[in-house]
């Protein structure tokens, strides 16, 4: 798999959490799902098409899929993404 591969199914998996947060229908899934978006901004600074991957069964799973495969291409990732990720993923547990 290429590296450009890899972050494309890494933004695939962040989409799918945006997704699932803002039609959670709970009070805190907009303010999340808007962090998300925040997140594949600064991991798409190349415009890269997201790849559309399996649903996973909750935001945090999607974001732990992503961060398992982003761990793979650390140059690809913005060091502001990783601060991100972790805050996510810390309100999401």
């Amino acid at each position: 798999m290429t590296d450009t591969a890899a972050l494309a199914l890494a933004l695939g998996h962040v989409r799918n959490a945006v997704w699932q947060l803002m039609g959670n229908d709970q009070p805190s899934g907009l303010t999340l799902g808007l962090e998300c978006l925040d997140l594949e901004a600064l991991l798409n600074h190349d415009d890269i098409e997201p790849a559309v991957v399996p649903r996973e069964p909750s935001p945090a799973a999607s974001l732990a899929e992503a961060r398992r495969l982003l761990v793979g291409v650390p140059e690809l990732v913005a060091p502001a993404a990783w601060a991100v990720l972790a805050s996510l993923t810390a309100k999401l547990a």
